[in-house]
């Protein structure tokens, strides 16, 4: 039962591997339970997708990012303008747009 437990196919070749491995290399046996497995698999394509190489996901990350960093522009400039102030604050200079707050207390 455990060795059941190991077939996980993601193809068609990957299910012909796993038989094998499983029936000792036994091609008769194998053939028998690729058959058995695979008559109620009709989806599950011949060989593997191919995976996308190193420099493919990370152009694909740095796409989204400058995506994101699109879209979020103007969140961004007042974040930056934001600190900026704190800085200036810090310094001894006003912030620009700080206003005095009114008094808790009347």
């Amino acid at each position: 039962m455990e060795q059941l437990e190991l077939i996980k196919p993601t193809s068609k070749a990957a299910l012909k591997q796993q038989c094998l491995f499983l029936a000792n290399l036994d091609v008769d046996k194998a053939e028998r339970m690729y058959d058995f497995l695979i008559k109620d698999m009709d989806d599950i394509p011949a060989v593997e997708a191919a995976s996308k190489t190193f420099i493919q996901n990370v152009g694909e990350q740095a796409n989204g990012l400058i995506g994101w960093l699109r879209e979020n522009q103007d969140v961004i400039s007042q974040g930056v303008d934001f600190i900026k102030g704190i800085i200036a604050g810090r310094k001894g200079g006003q912030l620009p747009s700080a206003a005095p707050l009114p008094p808790i207390n009347n």
